[in-house]
Parts: C-alpha cells; structure tokens; sequence
C-alpha cells in the first residue's frame, strides 16, 4: 500500500491509500463507508523506518482505522504541513492506478462521499 497527498488552491486537500486494482479499493472503501459514513476523524500519521502508518480514529471515539506500512514521499508529507493547518478538513479516500494516473475508487458504481478527516498529527 501507498500514501498519497494532494493539494488543490481551490478544493480540500486529499489523503488517499493506493491499492492494486480498482475492484480492492473500492471493497475496501465501501466497507468502512457502510459503517462510518457520517463520522468525523482525526488521523495520525507515524513515519518509521521509512514506511508510514496511518491511524484513522473517530472524533467520537467509535471506530479506528489502521493502513501499516504504507509508503509514501516525504515531500508530501512535508507539503501537508507547511500548507494545511492540522485542524483544517482534510477528505480521505481510497485509491488505485490505471495507467499513470489515479483514480478514485468507486463504491456501487458511484462516486461515494468521502470520509473526512478534520484534525491531523504527523508523528
């Protein structure tokens, strides 16, 4: 698995996790989308040993989400936290490559709301 950053001027920012095939991360998003789908999240970022772990957790306190060793470019990461505040909303999605380009997975064949993701730690 992967971490990806992006930044827009004009939108939120997105982390997203890679996947292998369109069909694995959108089974993967539509799961945690049925249970969590109004839940707001805070997320930590751990960095060790060159890969990352990301840790998903509910503000409420009722779900946690964990992606291990995940890669990732620490140019991204350095990037969210010179641009993006840690307590701005952030939109977590699931990803995969087609191509060179990645896309956002789909869930039921729609473009599903995303999970977002409002405080941020990168430790």
């Amino acid at each position: 698995m992967q971490l990806v950053i992006k930044l827009f001027n004009n939108k939120s920012p997105k982390i997203g996790i890679v996947y292998p095939t369109e069909y694995q991360a959108g089974k993967a998003f539509e799961a945690i989308i049925d249970l969590h789908k109004d839940e707001k999240f805070s997320a930590t970022i751990e960095v060790l040993n060159g890969s990352a772990t990301l840790t998903l957790t509910s503000i409420n306190g009722s779900a946690r989400i964990v992606y291990k060793t995940c890669e990732f470019k620490i140019e991204q990461l350095k990037q969210l936290q010179v641009f993006v505040k840690p307590d701005s909303q952030i939109q977590f999605i699931h990803v995969y490559w087609k191509g060179n380009t990645l896309y956002q997975a789909k869930v039921r064949f729609k473009n599903p709301a995303p999970i977002f993701i409002h405080e941020y730690e990168i430790i």
